[in-house]
């Protein structure tokens, strides 16, 4: 009996007693380390936004190009119910917008430069993309391009004066006489300048091109319009010249009172050199 009880006591208690006991180092019991517990699912993959410009040159403000982003998917084949567009850098001075409509996004550009446009994509579960962005190069085609833009609201006028020209006559190309265009020089339109864009109440741009401009030297005027705005305070202007689509000249100047005219510079043609005033 006494053998028979000693072997149900090693039975019971095998279970515990007899697993290896815990190592001892130097007198100290070292616990086990409990496994870590793996968790295998993985977080479901972000959908995916693809975008591009097409065309990605146009020229500025005439022709329109469309950002698209039908192309963007999601790896886990849900349907992608919002296309979040924004315009994330510009020209300084440019005023334009995104005219977005689902998966694509429409622009014309005002100014010439760099247009750069983000696309954000979001599933029907809620799961959002990393931005995606691609820029339009706005460069204009004309020989000489004249553009003008100012920090405060209110009615600035660009004005191009032909060599020997004088101001608000038929050879001063401004917003009263050039709107749609002024007859300068031979006949035909390649050497008449265009007054594109006049802004009244904004902060611009205003421009004024010339396909292929006869030979002399001409003039850049600005003029703060004294009835256009309340605005009497400081106004910077900046006037911009590209000659064959490249910057070749900018200049600032503060306007402080209404009714001034400050001349910005001289342009000799075909030399296409550029004279600050």
């Amino acid at each position: 009996m006494r053998h028979a009880s000693l072997l149900l006591l090693l039975c019971a208690c095998s279970e515990y007693d007899l697993a290896a006991p815990p190592e001892q180092v130097d007198g100290v019991i070292e616990e086990t380390d409990e496994p870590d517990v793996i968790d295998s699912s993985d977080p479901l993959e972000a959908p995916v936004a693809v975008c591009s410009a097409n065309p990605d040159t146009v020229r500025p403000p005439f022709e329109t190009s469309t950002f698209y982003g039908q192309d963007s998917y999601d790896p886990q084949g849900h349907t992608i119910t919002n296309y979040a567009w924004q315009l994330v850098a510009a020209p300084q001075g440019s005023s334009v917008s995104l005219g977005a409509s689902g998966a694509n996004a429409t622009i014309t550009p005002d100014q010439a430069g760099i247009y750069t446009a983000q696309l954000v994509v979001t599933t029907d579960d809620g799961r959002v993309s990393d931005p995606c962005t691609a820029d339009l190069n706005a460069i204009p085609a004309e020989a000489l391009w004249i553009e003008m833009f100012w920090e405060q609201a209110e009615d600035i006028d660009l004005h191009l004066l032909a060599p020997g020209g004088s101001l608000e006559s038929g050879t001063d190309c401004y917003y009263l006489n050039c709107t749609g265009g002024l007859e300068w020089g031979a006949a035909g339109q390649a050497d008449n300048p265009s007054l594109d864009i006049d802004d009244i109440t904004g902060t611009g741009p205003e421009n004024i091109n010339i396909g292929a401009p006869a030979f002399g030297t001409y003039k850049v005027v600005v003029h703060d319009f004294e009835w256009g705005s309340d605005y009497t305070g400081s106004n910077n202007v900046t006037v911009n010249i590209y000659v064959d689509g490249q910057l070749e000249f900018t200049a600032t100047k503060p306007f402080t009172g209404e009714g001034a005219y400050i001349d910005y510079a001289e342009i000799d043609w075909p030399s296409a050199a550029i004279r600050g005033l």
